[in-house]
């Protein structure tokens, strides 16, 4: 299977839209045989899924379409799309994109306050090839989240002239 750039973009648009708006069109982007692995999560034994059973309830508060049931309505926006070599000539897909959330009552377990969050990640998939996912890793960027919601998460800037690492310890 070959996919070029505007396939990239819209792979990352199609996946984008039905994961925020119909749960049973996202899950049957993915493959029989896949892996599902975000990593904002902690336990990735518990929290990988390995079937479309197991994937379904991990996608389905991203599609929530009630803004007072707490789950929040979620809104992801593919930025940027690009192709990358795959396995056994099959393409992947590296997706960055951008999140926000708005009526959760909690994120990652913290209240939110009644706060619209936003963040950006980065989701890699490797297609099989009939173009189904068949492997996802996810990073999402949730320390400033954290932060914007008081959590006090230290983001030293290491790299910057004169940081003095004994400045964490105070």
């Amino acid at each position: 299977m070959s996919l070029d750039t505007t396939l990239a973009a819209q792979h990352a648009a199609r996946w984008a839209n039905a994961l925020t708006t119909d749960t049973d069109a996202a899950v049957d982007l993915y493959a029989d045989d896949m892996v599902y692995d975000d990593h904002a999560d902690s336990d990735h034994v518990i929290d990988t899924a390995i079937t479309k059973d197991e994937l379904r309830p991990r996608l389905a508060p991203f599609a929530n379409t009630d803004p007072g049931n707490g789950v929040g309505v979620h809104t992801f926006t593919a930025n940027e799309a690009f192709q990358l070599a795959g396995i056994d000539g099959d393409p992947a897909v590296v997706i960055l994109w951008g999140w926000t959330g708005a009526g959760l009552d909690t994120f990652r377990g913290v209240p939110t306050g009644g706060k619209t969050l936003s963040t950006r990640g980065i989701t890699w998939h490797q297609l099989d090839s009939n173009g189904k996912i068949a492997r996802e890793t996810t990073y999402w960027n949730d320390t400033s989240v954290l932060q914007e919601l008081g959590l006090p998460i230290i983001t030293p800037e290491y790299w910057v002239e004169g940081f003095d690492p004994a400045a964490l310890a105070q």
